[in-house]
């Protein structure tokens, strides 16, 4: 018999009717487009689905009682991919993902106009350009991000529940993103194309590729080079992908650097830290192409406290000696409910200097991890990073190691590379002391100019890198784990 499901959140409210019993409560406001933290795929181990149960009856399952305290249990506190609801209920969660767009009138358009994409999986940036350049741009949170926080946790999803959910729901919302820069265009004509960088994942749900081979071994994206792509509304185009899970985003900002001319200055390596850490290393003959996966810990998953950079995230937190208490900012000067990649990053180097944590992640003083309230970092915390850590220095080690030269620059690409705390992440061995330069969001910017270049600008460049790229398998390297295991 149906029942009613009523969900708040800081002041908004949902009501549904929940035809049956049997999924779970994550499962069911998952499906309603709640944007509901969850990392684990419902698995009852990232504990970010935490809800607290105001009215109707939820039993206490062995994963509620291992994160929650007894106070917290009789409060009402659950963890939604736990609880089934077999008759009304009413729940309050703590965090939500923030799904507003963040549009940017630069100017108005002149004539014809086209689109430019930085498909992430956590983040979709659109920008309209014409003929003088970008004219509008908008931000907006992925809307896939509750099917999945990261690549592997949507490619799970997609062989569990097909592909097509998460490519309808990724249309859906560029559709909606087109019209929002439609209504900026004071009735300017769009062209209808739609040039496209993303990891090798989105790129496939927007080329309309399989992406089966992606989820097991060997890892292999059905194509290399998508082909144009007709929707009823796009004319899509995507960037080539470099390798298996170094994708159009690298591609797009190798461009970049290409129109800087720094292949005439060898020596440099060009990453992306993220969930999927994409490197590459121009040697000077070889372009050396990798990717290391770093799980979602830098984008605010898998961190029991963690969020993205927006309202309400906790940033540069220090530590104050004198009260033993911490001070920081947070992000929008919003009510402090997580903390962001960066500040993780930050607060851990502050917390191993002040000898809170020792050099080998143990924990020492907890009591002195509490941010405030409820905002406390954990020992599970600290290991997450540590793991996140050690895989990308060590995909950067290899990497290295192949090369066989000495490296002397360091670009760090994407919007996290740009706010990373650089000397902090010196200090913690997360990166290696080479000199630093942030690209910001290449990804779009090299979208962009892919966009706007000649044919054979385009023809020129892709012939250059299929002659010097050089594929360097991490997983096949006998000393990567022993190298993995020194670097935590």
């Amino acid at each position: 018999m149906p029942f009613p499901i009523k969900a708040s959140s800081h002041g908004k409210s949902w009501q549904f009717t929940a035809p049956i019993a049997g999924p779970s409560l994550l499962e069911f406001l998952q499906s309603q487009e709640i944007p509901i933290r969850s990392s684990c795929m419902g698995k009852g181990v990232c504990h970010q689905c935490r809800v607290r149960v105001t009215k109707g009856l939820a039993a206490v399952s062995g994963a509620d009682k291992k994160f929650f305290s007894e106070s917290h249990l009789k409060q009402g506190w659950r963890l939604s991919c736990q609880v089934r609801p077999k008759a009304a209920i009413e729940v309050e969660f703590p965090q939500l993902y923030l799904l507003q767009e963040d549009l940017t009138l630069l100017r108005q358009p002149v004539g014809e106009w086209w689109l430019a994409l930085d498909a992430g999986t956590t983040g979709l940036e659109l920008a309209a350009v014409d003929d003088e350049g970008p004219w509008c741009q908008i931000k907006a949170v992925n809307r896939q991000i509750t099917m999945g926080a990261d690549v592997m946790t949507r490619l799970e999803y997609a062989q569990k529940q097909g592909a097509e959910p998460l490519r309808k729901r990724l249309f859906q919302q560029l559709n909606r993103l087109a019209d929002l820069i439609i209504k900026q265009g004071d009735g300017t004509p769009f062209s209808g194309k739609l040039w496209v960088a993303g990891n090798s994942v989105m790129s496939s749900f927007l080329a309309n590729l399989n992406i089966e081979g992606l989820a097991v071994s060997p890892y292999e994206p059905e194509s290399l080079n998508p082909e144009v792509i007709n929707t009823d509304r796009f004319e899509i185009h995507s960037l080539p992908l470099l390798h298996s899970f170094v994708g159009g985003d690298l591609w797009a900002g190798l461009f970049v650097l290409w129109q800087k001319g720094e292949m005439n200055r060898p020596g440099w390596i060009l990453t992306d830290v993220g969930t999927n850490s994409e490197i590459l290393f121009w040697t000077g003959q070889k372009l050396l192409v990798s990717s290391t996966p770093a799980g979602p810990a830098f984008e605010g998953s898998n961190i029991s406290i963690g969020m993205r950079a927006e309202a309400g995230a906790v940033i540069n937190p220090l530590f104050v000696v004198e009260s033993a208490k911490w001070s920081f900012g947070v992000i929008q000067d919003d009510v402090p409910r997580g903390i962001c990649g960066s500040a993780l990053i930050q607060m851990i180097d502050e917390a191993v200097r002040h000898g809170l944590v020792a050099s080998d992640g143990e924990v020492l003083k907890p009591e002195n991890l509490r941010i405030q309230g409820d905002l406390v970092l954990s020992q599970a915390d600290v290991r997450e990073f540590q793991l996140a850590k050690s895989a990308i220095r060590s995909g950067l080690e290899m990497v290295m190691r192949v090369g066989e030269v000495a490296p002397n620059r360091l670009f760090l690409a994407g919007s996290f590379g740009e706010n990373l705390p650089v000397d902090s992440a010196y200090r913690l061995g997360l990166l290696p002391r080479l000199e630093v330069a942030t690209l910001g969001n290449s990804s779009l910017a090299g979208t962009i100019a892919w966009g706007q270049a000649s044919s054979k600008d385009r023809r020129d460049f892709t012939e250059w890198v299929n002659q010097v790229k050089t594929p360097v398998e991490l997983a096949l390297m006998d000393e990567f784990q022993e190298v993995f295991i020194q670097n935590m």
